[in-house]
């Protein structure tokens, strides 16, 4: 049977008595042995020597030819002439002994000279016998460090002749040294420019380089500067000499992180991971049609909404990059939308603007405070402030003043954590803004129809290999602040089954991610913090009952409950009338001119899911419909405090403001949650409700045999007045 690792190494394996046996390999046989097996049998022979009448001229005749046997055995092994000698010296002298005692008659004194000359005889022969094997493996070593030289030293001489021959430059010196890839794919090679080249002499000969070293299409050549303490003069060629971009790599955990981590969208031939800082910055992603940019800001969206701390808005007039983020809950009431805002009209992405420009004022002035307190210069992401993130797809179908807004936001949105990435079909002033291309450090580059496109997006860094463009997904990308600060070859995560062989796991796993994606994280998104909200105003506070009309309408934005959840139908349906777009963008006026002020409530989705709501919880809900439906046909109806009570104690548990405000609007309460918030503050002032330290409330008065008891659903015998229909006030 084979050995596997836990076996015992041969080496310390006991040996039990039945098997010890004699060793007479040829490693065992050395000549330090042979000659301590020589010296004994001389001894023996000199012992025997009377009654044998052995002649000493046998023994002489013997003991010169055991000499010469071990002079040409040692020579036969290539050993230095110092071991000759002793070898020689060793023998003869034991010849020598052995002759004088075979002539004579063996005595005491005979027998003390024979045995001093055994001893030392194999003291030196067992002492060369160990000089010499460590002499042997020093030789060799030297041989190999000689071969390896000879290596390096003819790998060096190809370098310096590939780059003289493709690049025109003289004197290249590569490091001996190769980084190999963890991931087997290739390697990354140190070169040493003449003191006044740096890596400017090599780009544009990606390509030429690649085809000399006879890489396969999908593998290639790419060039790094090092960070800031390598000198200018020293470049790093990266060498894949495997396609790694083939096949697709499914998207990995789902994980909750934070936007102060880069964001991962791919691997890249080393088999790290590709990713991008977007808390500091945004990026632009360049591709044809078709090159997959729809497919890598799905995988980039993926990274962005699994952040605790960071919200995404979407400006997508196509409704392609945000469905499948809005559709887990919209179809199937799973969590909570896990895009924040799609803006999915010209005027919705004027709206977003609006709110992004406004929000951006308040964080400056409203937050200055905290930036003092912690010494610090740009406003931090938590989830109490989340950073927000705006994708714009396609930026050339934007109209000309949502263009202008957005070149405000990257100017102005840095140090408040209000970010915008970009896509195009190219690269060009009338795709891309200059604001953008010159505030936009993070670029992208997908499969183009002509390189001179990737030239303009990586301007000054050469246009990428178009031939590792061979599979899907494959990008190029860099970050001028960040790093790479090269354009590297990856291949961004799939998120979509169809890239995967149909039944397998990939396959079974990705047909569900985006479903999987809501239940997982819709407990860990953050809500917009309430300096942003008051600021953006009912522009956001109604952007569902505005955008949920556009994402499962028709194309006059007529919606009906066949095309959505029915907790989402339902609740859909009780949120008023939207305020108009032209009263929210201030282009409505009344009779006498003045625009008209926007008035209207906030329409927010309750963070409440089916797989979080076991039978009591059910119950609890059928108390709250019950209070409210109670609450409205009331002749004298209930006051805002005496029905804000009655909705905490329906909960039986402490909540926050954000969880009643939607049942209070459902009853007819027509103010701010803001109003609310501080409703709620003062009950609790009022020992009417108990505030927890997490900021949640609870209703004194909730237990048995309270009439406002949790889980006890009002009934007639409550409403003293008896029923009617005056609306609550």
């Amino acid at each position: 049977m084979p050995k596997t690792s836990t076996d015992t190494p041969t080496a310390l394996e006991t040996i039990t008595p039945a098997e010890k046996r004699w060793d007479f390999s040829r490693d065992a046989v050395t000549p330090g042995r042979l000659t301590s097996w020589g010296a004994e049998l001389a001894c023996a022979s000199a012992l025997v020597a009377p009654l044998a009448d052995i002649p000493w001229q046998a023994g002489a005749a013997t003991g010169v030819l055991c000499t010469g046997a071990a002079v040409l055995y040692e020579k036969a092994r290539g050993s230095w002439r110092r071991v000759l000698v002793a070898r020689a010296t060793t023998w003869l002298a034991t010849t020598g002994w052995l002759s004088y005692a075979l002539a004579t008659q063996p005595t005491l004194t005979t027998m003390a000279i024979g045995t001093t000359i055994w001893g030392t005889g194999a003291a030196v022969n067992i002492g060369m016998d160990k000089w010499g094997e460590e002499t042997r493996e020093a030789e060799a070593e030297l041989d190999r460090r000689l071969a390896d030289g000879e290596e390096i030293a003819k790998a060096q001489q190809g370098w310096a002749q590939l780059l003289y021959d493709i690049c025109g430059i003289e004197n290249a010196v590569a490091d001996p040294i190769v980084d190999r890839w963890p991931s087997g794919a290739g390697e990354t090679v140190k070169v040493t420019l003449p003191a006044h080249l740096n890596i400017d002499a090599l780009r544009g000969y990606e390509a030429e380089l690649a085809g000399a070293l006879h890489l396969p299409k999908g593998g290639g050549v790419a060039f790094s500067a090092g960070g800031p303490e390598i000198p200018r003069n020293v470049v790093f060629i990266a060498i894949t000499r495997k396609n790694m971009m083939s096949g697709a790599i499914p998207y990995p955990s789902l994980a909750p992180t934070s936007i102060n981590k880069p964001v991962g969208f791919g691997v890249i031939g080393t088999g790290q991971e590709a990713a991008l800082n977007l808390k500091d910055e945004g990026f632009i992603a360049i591709g044809a049609q078709g090159s997959g940019k729809t497919a890598l800001m799905k995988t980039l969206g993926l990274g962005l909404v699994r952040c605790i701390d960071g919200l995404v808005w979407d400006m997508d007039t196509s409704a392609k990059m945000s469905a499948v983020f809005i559709n887990p809950y919209l179809r199937h009431g799973i969590g909570v939308p896990l895009i924040d805002w799609p803006a999915t009209t010209e005027d919705e992405c004027r709206l977003m603007v609006r709110a992004a420009r406004q929000i951006i004022a308040a964080r400056k002035t409203e937050y200055s405070d905290l930036l003092e307190d912690e010494d610090i210069d740009n406003l931090p992401a938590r989830p109490e402030i989340p950073a927000i993130h705006i994708r714009v797809d396609e930026t050339k179908s934007m109209p000309d003043d949502v263009l202008e807004g957005i070149d405000f936001i990257i100017e102005e949105g840095r140090s408040v954590n209000v970010r915008v990435s970009n896509t195009g079909l190219r690269a060009t002033r009338d795709y891309i803004t200059a604001a953008m291309d010159e505030l936009t450090p993070g670029r992208i580059g997908l499969r183009t129809n002509n390189a001179s496109e990737l030239d303009m997006l990586f301007p000054g860094y050469g246009a990428p290999d178009m031939a590792i463009f061979t599979d899907p997904g494959t990008v190029v990308y860099m970050s001028a602040t960040k790093g790479p600060f090269q354009p590297a070859p990856a291949k961004a995560y799939a998120t979509m089954a169809e890239a995967f062989t149909a039944g397998s796991s990939d396959h079974q796993r990705m047909q569900t991610l985006f479903m999987d994606a809501a239940r997982q994280l819709s407990s860990s998104r953050p809500t917009l913090d309430e300096v942003s909200a008051r600021a953006a105003g009912l522009a956001y506070g109604q952007r569902w009952a505005r955008c949920i009309p556009n994402l499962r309408g028709d194309a006059y934005g007529n919606v009906g409950p066949d095309r959505m959840h029915e907790s989402v139908w339902e609740l859909y349906q009780s949120w008023p009338k939207p305020t108009s777009v032209d009263i929210l963008l201030g282009n409505a006026v009344d009779d006498d001119g003045y625009p008209i002020e926007a008035r209207g409530t906030a329409t927010e989705i309750p963070r409440l899911t089916e797989a979080m709501l076991d039978d009591d919880e059910l119950e609890r809900v059928a108390a709250q419909d019950a209070a409210i439906e109670l609450a409205k046909t009331r002749v004298a109806p209930k006051t805002h405090d005496q029905l804000a009570v009655e909705l905490f104690a329906s909960l039986g548990k402490p909540a926050k403001p954000s969880e009643v405000y939607p049942l209070m609007v459902k009853a007819g309460y027509d103010k701010s949650d803001r109003t609310f918030r501080d409703l709620c503050a003062r009950l609790g002032l009022q020992d009417k409700l108990v505030k927890g330290d997490d900021g949640t409330y609870a209703a004194t008065n909730s237990g048995d045999g309270v009439p406002d008891a949790a889980g006890r659903v009002p009934g007639p015998e409550d409403d003293a007045d008896g029923p009617g229909d005056g609306p609550h006030g």
